[in-house]
């Protein structure tokens, strides 16, 4: 779901949110259900307000080796990351 949802983040009404789970597979009552309860909405809230006290500001934000990286990266900025380069 989520590479579906980033990959089209104009249309994130319920219409197209449903058509995704359906093309998913979902259980569509379940999904709507669950979307909607408590505890999703606490989760969502608490990452939420996890990610603004680390100083996210984008999305997306990679941390690696306690740096933070807002923004897109392409594959060989991931690989300088993996292999140890400078870091801004």
């Amino acid at each position: 779901m989520h590479e579906l949802l980033f990959s089209d983040q104009g249309r994130l009404e319920d219409p197209h949110l449903w058509d995704r789970a359906r093309e998913l597979g979902l259980d569509l009552g379940r999904f709507e259900a669950d979307r909607r309860s408590d505890a999703v909405r606490d989760r969502v809230r608490r990452d939420f307000q996890s990610g603004v006290r680390a100083g996210v500001v984008t999305t997306p934000t990679l941390f690696y080796d306690g740096h933070l990286y807002s923004g897109q990266l392409d594959a060989d900025a991931l690989s300088a990351l993996e292999g140890g380069a400078d870091r801004a």
